[in-house]
């Protein structure tokens, strides 16, 4: 999911609902966020991460949640590559080059 519109609304929401659940904060180049796990059942999509970041004049969020992680796989690490593939694509669709907020 991602949006334009209350980025900073979004960022504290995940805070105030995630925060005691997160793994790890976003590196400081991706933007601001975090990543969280919530431990809850699968279907619920227990993996959580949210990040706001500079795009031109457009502060853009975008938020990714996933059911589970392969074994052996690490979830940090994963969600931050995939965030900051996300983010790349972001800005070659709406040609702006993005920015840590």
């Amino acid at each position: 999911m991602w949006s334009v519109w209350d980025g900073d609304g979004i960022t504290d929401l995940a805070r105030k609902n995630y925060g005691s659940h997160q793994l790890a904060a976003l590196p400081t180049d991706l933007g601001t966020g975090l990543i969280a796990y919530t431990a809850r059942l699968p279907r619920t999509r227990p993996y959580y991460t949210t990040m706001l970041f500079r795009c031109g004049d457009e502060r853009p969020w975008i938020s990714v949640d996933l059911s589970e992680v392969a074994k052996g796989r690490d979830p940090v690490t994963d969600l931050t590559q995939l965030l900051s593939f996300a983010r790349k694509r972001y800005g070659e669709l709406h040609r702006c080059t993005p920015k840590p907020n």
